[in-house]
């Protein structure tokens, strides 16, 4: 867990701050520590961003090994891209129409019953 400082802790590090450092450099001083706590969070940034890059390629691998799989065991001997595409398709078309099915949607407006003619 995080410490958590107070303003009676901020305060009395403003005060050292002043006494070591001296006002006439403390605002050249905080400048530098704002430049550098930005240098350390982009560099904390770059680090997650190349992890996520190393999971996708893993990832991607890992599919193209399962793919090389079904292909050596002839299942995809015809696997192209455009197939492939296509099965994409088809399979979300599928999975839209379970979900509608699953969960049907009400009209915004109540429609009209027709009204038994008077006349007849």
């Amino acid at each position: 867990m995080l410490p958590q400082i107070g303003f009676a802790e901020m305060l009395v590090l403003a005060l050292i701050a002043i006494i070591v450092v001296g006002p006439k450099d403390l605002p050249v001083m905080m400048r530098k520590m704002g430049a550098a706590m930005a240098k350390v969070r982009a560099m904390g940034q770059e680090f997650k961003d190349a992890f996520a890059d190393m999971e996708a390629e893993t990832e991607m691998a890992e599919l193209r090994k399962e793919i090389a799989a079904l292909k050596d065991m002839g299942k995809l001997e015809n696997l192209s891209d455009e197939a492939f595409a296509e099965d994409m398709r088809s399979l979300d078309d599928d999975i839209r129409s379970a979900t509608e099915m699953s969960n049907p949607k009400t009209p915004d407006t109540p429609t009209e019953t027709p009204k038994p003619d008077s006349a007849s």
